[in-house]
């Protein structure tokens, strides 16, 4: 007989920028919320994207103004990268931010489960986990966030406005862009 499906406010797949912000900030309300991560606890971006790569690249940046020190009046002798140093520093790095990731599930109370989901149904993830198990959760079915209507937010036609593009200036109408004056609900899946 297969247990049925633990029920939870909020079930979100993936702990990077967007996931972890709703289940932190639903759980501080006294939703229940859990994210389900399969790699990398805070996403790509802490882990091995966006944040080692600057930490390299500043590595790199303070090497430049070291080799150019003479320029400035400063004499070296036998400068030298030590690759295995500028590495454990972005580990450190790395490791002091998952550290903090953690720490906001423990504080928010929005539970980290490691394990690779997958819809089995609607509203309903299986996790297979890291040991081979495997569990299966369920969103609430009365469950949603509520939007507030926002003031002014009937259909608003304005001027073209002028917006920068990696390309260079573009204009487009903003009247293309529409908020709904009310939302009944949002819902991750």
């Amino acid at each position: 007989m297969q247990t049925p499906p633990e029920e939870y406010e909020v079930v979100v797949l993936g702990s990077g920028e967007a996931g972890k912000y709703i289940a932190w900030t639903q759980a501080k309300k006294g939703m229940r919320a859990i994210v389900v991560e399969r790699k990398y606890i805070g996403g790509s971006c802490p882990n091995i994207a966006c944040l080692p790569s600057k930490n390299m690249i500043h590595s790199a940046k303070v090497a430049s103004y070291f080799w150019r020190s003479e320029e400035f009046g400063i004499t070296k002798d036998n400068t030298q990268i030590q690759m295995p140093v500028v590495r454990d520093r972005k580990r450190k790095m790395v490791d002091g931010l998952v550290q903090m990731h953690i720490d906001n599930f423990k504080a928010s109370g929005a539970e980290l489960l490691m394990g690779s989901g997958r819809f089995v149904g609607p509203k309903t993830i299986e996790v297979t986990l890291p040991d081979g198990g495997s569990c299966v959760f369920r969103k609430c079915p009365s469950a949603c966030l509520p939007i507030p209507s926002l003031p002014g937010s009937a259909l608003v036609k304005r001027k073209p406005r002028s917006v920068v593009s990696p390309i260079g200036w573009r204009k487009f109408p903003l009247s293309r862009f529409y908020v709904p004056a009310r939302c009944p609900r949002l819902e991750a899946f």
